[in-house]
């Protein structure tokens, strides 16, 4: 199974946001051997910002993430040409000496013993907003083909990124069991109520949108609705 493929299997069934955030990082970490690796997404024009890592070392506190950005060299560089969303090597950007100067490496990456990194956007960014993976190594620097790997996953930490974004509790979710659902049609119902499209539901689980619209054709039976909406507040028992 390639990596992108192995992603989708590994965690499109995550019961939520933080699990899901959880087990990416470690699977990450596997890909890309890190001393860190951590996910970023901040909104400056709110004055936003979320910061998790594994492991669970310390962090740059997010009112740290807000003053410093300005001065990082990969947010700088995305901010500047706001539709590229490629994977990038800070390496690419600066050279050693270029980044010890900056302040987000003299109060955040140096206290953190990080000295190479390297981004994965998960969203188009905007004039002041940044959502994305980062991996943080101390000394070796990331490969070209480890950059070619991040490339090849990055459509699919885009899309999990979509379905699983402001995620919510799902305790009153019934049982796939009580209608004899299979494992498949649950697991599109429920990216399905993330908001993805059967498009993208299938780029995601590597099967066509036809196949996509025949398991939402066969779970909309046995839920006994014809409707999205319906089918998805039956399956949470509302």
């Amino acid at each position: 199974m390639d990596p992108a493929a192995d992603f989708v299997a590994q965690l499109t069934r995550s019961p939520s946001r933080d699990v899901y955030l959880q087990a990416t990082s470690e699977l990450l970490m596997k890909l890309f051997p890190s001393d860190r690796v951590a996910w970023y997404a901040m909104d400056a024009k709110v004055q936003v910002a979320e910061a998790m890592t594994f492991p669970e070392l310390p962090t740059v506190p997010a009112h740290v993430i807000l003053d410093l950005y300005g001065d990082d060299p990969l947010i700088v560089s995305y901010l500047q040409v706001r539709c590229e969303t490629d994977v990038r090597r800070i390496s690419d950007l600066v050279s050693d000496r270029e980044l010890r100067k900056t302040r987000s490496y003299q109060e955040g990456l140096r206290l953190l013993g990080t000295a190479r990194q390297f981004s994965i956007p998960t969203a188009q960014p905007g004039p002041v907003k940044v959502r994305a993976w980062v991996l943080s190594r101390s000394m070796l620097d990331f490969t070209d083909t480890e950059m070619d790997l991040a490339r090849a996953l990055q459509p699919v930490l885009s899309l999990l990124d979509l379905a699983y974004s402001g995620d919510g509790g799902a305790s009153g979710t019934r049982s796939s069991h009580d209608f004899a659902l299979t494992s498949r049609e649950e697991e599109i119902l429920q990216i399905l109520g993330k908001g993805l499209t059967g498009v993208a539901i299938g780029h995601l689980l590597g099967i066509s949108p036809r196949t996509v619209s025949k398991h939402l054709e066969h779970a909309y039976a046995k839920l006994g609705r014809t409707k999205r909406i319906d089918a998805l507040r039956m399956l949470k028992g509302d």
